[in-house]
């Protein structure tokens, strides 16, 4: 089945037989929400009309994201390139003596 919406009700087509169900269309907020009757919009007549169209405009702002983007990846190139530098310092000079012997006893 495929269900079809538009404003309060919805249809249930059958796409075998390329019909719509009997018994349709039907409430979306009594089968769906569980609302039984109007709600309170609808007594005090601010319910909106049954076709309505939602505009949405997006920014283009979206620079500061695109530099974010940029950045970020730089900076972790960046340590990247200092992590191996140092690997292949330690490998050519050898490790400093202070960090391979402790001046202090670790025991007590």
């Amino acid at each position: 089945f495929t269900y079809f919406y538009k404003g309060k009700e919805y249809w249930k087509f059958n796409n075998q037989i390329l019909k719509v169900e009997p018994g349709y269309p039907r409430s979306i907020l009594k089968d769906f929400m569980g609302c039984d009757g109007p709600t309170d919009r609808d007594k005090e007549g601010l319910s909106p009309p049954d076709d309505v169209d939602i505009v949405i405009k997006l920014d283009n702002t979206a620079s500061t994201v695109k530099a974010i983007a940029i950045v970020i990846p730089c900076i972790l190139a960046l340590c990247l390139l200092v992590l191996v530098y140092t690997v292949f310092q330690f490998k050519r000079k050898g490790t400093p003596r202070h960090i391979l012997y402790c001046k202090r006893s670790m025991q007590e």
